[in-house]
């Protein structure tokens, strides 16, 4: 059976390549032609490039699989500004987590309190055999021993930043957390968010 595809995505691929040396010959065949197709790509880049300077915003999304994964569409170019969006999201996340928390069982969620983050990346559908991408991780669950395995360890590359609560060493009545960037995969960046949230007895309890 995956001869038979392999041979079928192969012969798509040969009939798309020869529809496109057919078109391009008819194209250049013609100098008013030319001139539109360029115009017509040029048309295309402008709304592509305005489109993706001043419409696609940077989103983080959350797994509906792993609670603490989020893959950020859309990433600002900038590192700096990145890690600036990123830690402040950190601190609303673990606001919200806190309040949402019922006193009898913050210490777990506490304790057991982390954030990662991935930047978000989809491969092309007809591709069957190519890694699916960060993307596939907003519904699946990683398999590593799938027709195609998936897990988060093959795209280190895309890792963007890990957070990691604890108690902090200088006051321990507050919860403090550490914070790590990446770059292709390394760390390029720790930094310590202190007195992020009191410790139980003064955290208000969800009414």
């Amino acid at each position: 059976m995956g001869i038979v595809i392999i041979i079928f995505l192969v012969l798509l691929l040969a009939a798309l390549v020869f529809l496109a040396y057919k078109l391009l010959r008819y194209v250049l065949k013609s100098k008013k032609r030319t001139v539109v197709a360029l115009v017509l790509c040029g048309v295309v880049v402008l709304i592509v490039g305005i489109n993706t300077v001043f419409f696609k915003k940077m989103q983080f999304i959350q797994s509906k699989v792993y609670p603490d994964l989020y893959l950020v569409k859309n990433p600002v170019k900038d590192k700096k500004d990145l890690r600036i969006a990123i830690k402040e999201f950190v601190i609303q996340q673990t606001k919200v987590n806190f309040e949402n928390h019922e006193e009898s069982i913050k210490a777990q969620a506490v304790s057991n309190y982390s954030l990662r983050f991935y930047e978000y990346n989809k491969s092309w559908g007809i591709n069957l055999f190519a890694d699916a991408g960060t993307a596939y991780f907003i519904e699946n669950e990683e398999d590593p021993s799938g027709f195609v395995v998936e897990e988060l360890s093959m795209y280190v590359a895309y890792r963007l930043a890990q957070f990691q609560m604890n108690l902090c060493e200088n006051d321990s009545s507050f919860y403090c957390g550490e914070l790590r960037y990446f770059d292709k995969g390394e760390i390029s960046k720790t930094e310590v968010l202190t007195d992020i949230a009191p410790i139980l007895s003064n955290i208000p309890a969800k009414k």
